[in-house]
């Protein structure tokens, strides 16, 4: 697959429907959206597919560090294996990030909201595709494992980062195995 040089149309739309229901969270009461949709352990599977849009409504921070790692991870990645595959990516790394999150706090009532999960993969993925950044990936993914042995502070799920970063690893590895022209391309 030859690498795209047209806008990153895919990784655009999911930083805007991130901005999106971001807003619509604050409208609509903050913490009881994300009580409602958000990824609760205690409830199963129930908000695994939603808690990746929501983001914590008391401070912006959250989604604006989310989509600006996003935003330059997401074009690197979305360049190379197209929208398509950077989209299963994308879904991929967020549920195995939710997933995980629910495996080492099955008990938890604390609603899980963030794109952070999906955004691990996608950068576990650009990493591979641009080795300059293998540095950076390694060392953000080295302190979510120090953190998660240490337990780490706030309200963070380092389980979720994890989890989504494994998810990306894999790609990232089948796309080697299968000898992607995506990684010839970088």
């Amino acid at each position: 697959m030859a690498r795209s040089t047209s806008a990153p149309l895919a990784t655009l739309t999911l930083v805007g429907l991130n901005v999106a229901v971001y807003l619509g969270e604050l409208g609509a009461g903050g913490q009881a959206t994300c009580a409602a949709h958000g990824l609760i352990p205690a409830r199963g599977l129930d908000g695994l597919l939603t808690y990746s849009l929501l983001h914590d409504p008391s401070t912006l921070l959250h989604l604006a560090g989310n989509m600006t790692f996003l935003a330059v991870f997401g074009a690197v990645v979305e360049g190379a294996l197209g929208r398509l595959s950077f989209l299963a990516l994308y879904g991929l790394a967020g549920v195995a990030g939710g997933l995980l999150h629910i495996l080492v706090n099955p008990g938890s009532t604390a609603p899980l909201v963030g794109a952070s999960g999906a955004v691990f993969g996608v950068m576990a993925v650009a990493a591979a595709l641009r080795p300059r950044l293998l540095g950076f990936a390694l060392a953000f993914g080295g302190l979510e494992v120090w953190h998660a042995l240490t337990g780490g502070e706030g309200s963070v799920s380092f389980g979720c980062h994890l989890g989504g970063f494994a998810a990306g690893v894999l790609v990232a590895g089948l796309l080697r195995a299968t000898g992607s022209e995506a990684l010839e391309a970088s």
